[in-house]
């Protein structure tokens, strides 16, 4: 069988490394992760939301087990987000995400029933990650949007509710 002509070889060759890089990028697109990681807390798939992080992961966040001290590894993010997912109630929705390189600001909502027992239906809160190829290897999260009226309100609740 004679072989493809030269032409033919370097566009076949090029058409495969921009097929690869296509899904190398689907791959790593850290507001694909974070949606896949949003859809495994709220099935309660702990181990599917960890497998998302690096092993060496910071998780810093506003309430929780990493409030006082960032968590740091998948075995304290686990307990955390083991804590996390008792609470049936919670819902959390991206309202606005911007990406920059291996970085992603995100602004959501949450919803819950201690959200609700401060007399509101939402909150608002600001959320950065920051990626390690397709993983997330930071996390600071759940920054209260004080300009927001219901999580004003919340807050207000909240820090006269200590433990609640």
């Amino acid at each position: 069988m004679p072989r493809p002509p030269v032409a033919f070889r370097r566009s076949f060759a090029c058409l495969l490394i921009a097929a690869a890089a296509a899904v190398a990028t689907a791959q790593a697109d850290p507001a694909y992760v974070q949606q896949q990681l949003y859809d495994a807390l709220a099935k309660g798939d702990v181990g599917g939301a960890l497998a998302l992080f690096t092993d060496d992961a910071v998780v810093d966040t506003e309430s929780g087990l990493c409030a006082q001290a960032p968590c740091v590894g998948k075995t304290a993010i686990r307990k955390d987000f083991e804590r996390y997912v008792k609470d049936t109630s919670r819902r959390v929705t991206a309202l606005s995400t911007y990406v920059s390189g291996n970085v992603l600001v995100t602004r959501f909502e949450a919803r819950s029933a201690t959200i609700q027992k401060a007399g509101v239906d939402r909150i608002i809160l600001w959320g950065i990650r920051e990626m390690r190829g397709d993983l997330i290897a930071s996390s600071r999260c759940c920054l209260p949007d004080r300009t927001d009226a219901q999580t004003a309100r919340f807050l207000e609740w909240d820090y006269a509710h200590p433990g609640h």
